[in-house]
């Protein structure tokens, strides 16, 4: 799914992150969070267990994923970056953000496991 602003087009996936805060300090940021999360949730979605196969993944479909991400400097996170964003992530916050995304609505006492 993409949308289109201001010229640019923008992945619904990415777009679905952009509200979490991001406590990283600014320096030595070289890839957005958005961009992080986007790829852990798409490798997870396509059946990787783990940091590893997750990086496996993004090895194997690198220039798939550069193209459709259009990534600054056309590079992609590796998956020990993805592994620290993860550290420091609102899991409440992230799991809010895929259900609205897949828009999972829970039924009255049921909860979205983090």
């Amino acid at each position: 799914m993409l949308w289109v602003q201001e010229g640019m087009t923008t992945l619904a996936i990415v777009e679905a992150f952009k509200d979490l805060p991001d406590p990283r300090r600014k320096e030595g940021k070289r890839h957005q969070q958005t961009l992080c999360l986007a790829l852990f949730t798409l490798g997870v979605s396509a059946g990787n267990q783990g940091f590893l196969a997750i990086g496996d993944w993004l090895k194997s479909y690198k220039t798939e994923l550069i193209e459709l991400f259009a990534p600054p400097k056309l590079r992609l996170p590796s998956y020990s970056t993805i592994r620290r964003v993860l550290l420091n992530v609102d899991y409440q916050a992230y799991s809010a953000c895929l259900a609205s995304f897949f828009e999972v609505q829970p039924k009255a006492g049921e909860m979205i496991a983090p």
